[in-house]
């Protein structure tokens, strides 16, 4: 029945898909402490919208497990249930975060769209923070589901341009995306109505795109694709339990006393890439694709890397000693195979697209046993001394595998479990293959414009804080003790890649006439004691704060205005122009991000 009526319905719609979602009345609004990081010390939005939007055809409640659900007052997704309304929302429903100066800010808006597992108060934050301090009118997503499907979060990406078109008035926005997110906003920037995504749902559902997208910037985007779990095997053996796991496992069965006993076995079918039995990271089949690059089991010269746990099942799907996999054919097919429909169908020739890929495959560890234990089961060398993971590194290079070596303070940081060596069967990011990240012929498959495609040298997360002041800043905290002395060379690697600059460059709005006082220059904030230069972020430009307190007590978050300038410089700000208070608390951030990051608390 419900086949019939989709069918039935992509007839119907294929002139026009058309959606009931309004954007002129969102779901709820919250100005309070909702906007504010959980202990109240900083106002991170001017506010916060529940968007829903009422197609049930699309859009589906998605299953979730305890580490995906959304938890109360974590450090890293602030009130996000609380806004949602519940720990697991209706995947129909997106919260959208707006920057501290929303109502005054001018020039075209930016909607951040975050990657899997992510929300808008973490990994942008960093970036949304500067680009509003530039008095551009900032946004942000957070969708309901961190493992969503992509087609449904395309949507409501679809869905918040619609809504930041009617609070701004703008007729375009540019979208930055993330990983995961980068797929599901080049889906909207290529929904056209000769398009073939596989999908019935979106095919009736989904929106075609509007023409309102002026640039589309994705930041480690997997647009080739991404084959991690299955070319990393022994990933699967910290989500053997499905309640706690915390990405989709590639094998179907664990058979812990080995496959010739298949009596005594664990089914891993409510966490794996397939949809039968369970389907609690439903986006990540979406982003799947064979890589061009040797499996780290079949190459002995990879040490300890290469004990992959039966490399070759996992891969091509079979039975191997102590596993049962599907293989990575199956979950692509399972997953619409949308990788390669993406490739075919183009962005819109009216979008000019901005790529930027990592190639620093060298990761900070969380501090949590969990991270730490996960990482460790897929890229370590169980007891290596610095010397040994210099050897190692030495090795890797000469082989072509990385690009370059490691100072000698990160080798001891991996030795330390500071530091995590991630992808290293090509170069990447740590996570997503610098060649997938950089991958444009589907993107300009219809005549879209690739205007830069860059590369830094750092990894997938590290891309999203990069600028001479949180470099100085990991500078200076990599003294606190002797195990913080790699976040020295990563100061200076944030300082030379400056990504949070490369971002502002890219989605810079065209020159004002100059004012008194201004030079006139595109990035140029209209103050007497400007620069002029390219980018204000020089780390010769932040002052001391003479306010041993980076909080100002006087703004207490119960009942904030939303638009009260009095709170706009106590943003963390790890990005921003010079002479705000935020520099502690951008220490505060830096440090954090380079150090405690974690996928769930």
């Amino acid at each position: 029945m419900r086949a019939g009526l989709l069918f039935f319905l992509v007839a119907a719609r294929a002139a026009s898909a058309t959606t009931g979602f309004d954007a002129t009345r969102p779901a709820a609004s919250f100005s309070g402490d909702e906007t504010w990081t959980v202990d109240g010390d900083v106002k991170l939005w001017s506010l916060i919208e529940r968007l829903e939007d009422p197609d049930r055809l699309l859009f589906t409640q998605e299953q979730f497990n305890s580490a995906t659900a959304w938890p109360a007052d974590a450090w890293w997704a602030p009130h996000i249930d609380t806004c949602f309304g519940t720990s697991t929302p209706h995947s129909a429903l997106a919260l959208l975060h707006m920057g501290p100066r929303e109502t005054i800010a001018t020039g075209t808006p930016i909607l951040f769209v975050p990657g899997a597992g992510d929300n808008a108060s973490r990994g942008f934050i960093t970036m949304a923070t500067h680009m509003d301090e530039l008095n551009r009118p900032v946004y942000a997503l957070t969708f309901a589901h961190p493992h969503g499907d992509v087609f449904m979060q395309a949507e409501l990406v679809a869905d918040a341009i619609a809504r930041i078109k009617e609070r701004t008035g703008a007729a375009q926005v540019d979208l930055v995306a993330h990983s995961k997110g980068g797929i599901a906003a080049t889906l909207y920037t290529s929904n056209h109505a000769a398009a073939d995504w596989g999908s019935p749902a979106y095919s009736a559902a989904g929106t075609r795109y509007r023409g309102d997208v002026r640039r589309l910037v994705l930041i480690a985007a997997p647009m080739s694709g991404i084959d991690t779990a299955f070319r990393w095997p022994n990933m699967n053996l910290f989500g053997l339990e499905a309640d706690t796991a915390l990405a989709p496992t590639s094998w179907n069965t664990w058979y812990p006393y080995g496959a010739g006993l298949p009596s005594v076995n664990d089914s891993l079918v409510a966490q794996d890439f397939l949809a039968s039995g369970g389907d609690l990271f439903p986006g990540h089949r979406q982003l799947l694709a064979r890589q061009p690059y040797p499996l780290p089991g079949s190459q002995a010269s990879l040490d300890g890397y290469a004990l992959q746990t039966d490399w070759y099942t996992t891969y091509e799907g079979g039975t191997g000693f102590f596993s049962k996999s599907d293989g990575i054919d199956a979950a692509i097919a399972a997953g619409g195979d949308l990788i390669a429909r993406l490739a075919t169908s183009g962005v819109d020739p009216g979008v000019d697209v901005y790529l930027l890929a990592g190639t620093h495959p060298l990761m900070p560890n969380g501090t949590d046993e969990l991270s730490v234990n996960l990482y460790n089961q897929t890229w370590s060398l169980p007891d290596a001394t610095a010397e040994d993971w210099g050897a190692f590194v030495d090795g890797l290079v000469e082989g072509g595998w990385i690009p370059h070596g490691f100072e000698p303070s990160e080798l001891q940081g991996l030795a330390d479990g500071k530091l995590v060596l991630g992808e290293v069967t090509g170069v990447s990011d740590g996570l997503v293959f610098a060649s997938s990240a950089s991958f444009a012929d589907g993107l300009i498959a219809r005549g879209a414009s690739v205007v830069d495609s860059h590369t830094a040298d750092l990894s997938h997360l590290d891309l999203l804080y990069a600028s001479p002041i949180t470099g100085d800043l990991l500078i200076e905290a990599s003294t606190a003790s002797a195990t913080d002395g790699w976040m020295a060379a990563w100061g200076a690697r944030y300082s030379a890649e400056d990504t949070i600059g490369w971002l502002e460059a890219a989605v810079a709005d065209p020159a004002s006439p100059p004012d008194t006082g201004d030079t006139g220059t595109p990035t140029d904030t209209g103050d007497t004691d400007d620069t002029g230069g390219p980018a204000e972020t020089g780390p010769g430009e932040t002052e001391p704060d003479p306010d041993p307190d980076p909080v100002d007590t006087a703004a207490a978050p119960t009942g904030a205005d939303p638009v009260d300038t009095g709170v706009l410089d106590y943003r963390p700000c790890g990005g921003c122009a010079a002479g705000g208070r935020s520099a502690s608390m951008a220490l505060a951030l830096a440090a954090a991000v380079a150090t405690t990051r974690r996928r769930r608390a």
